[in-house]
């Protein structure tokens, strides 16, 4: 039983850590777009593409 609650524990701790990523992504880009100028339509692309979730998008 030890064994399965840590590795339950890890798994959380993975998953949080993702969710961490994903969020200081779109932190990072959203204050970047409002940096960049109002013509710029391509902002989320790259971003799209670095979680690989591009044919979702």
């Amino acid at each position: 039983m030890l064994s399965r609650v840590a590795d339950s524990i890890y798994w959380l701790n993975r998953y949080i850590e993702r969710a961490e990523n994903v969020a200081r992504f779109l932190d990072v880009n959203l204050n970047l777009l409002l940096d960049m100028p109002a013509r710029v339509q391509q902002q989320w692309t790259p971003l799209v593409v670095t979680t690989g979730d591009l044919d979702f998008f």
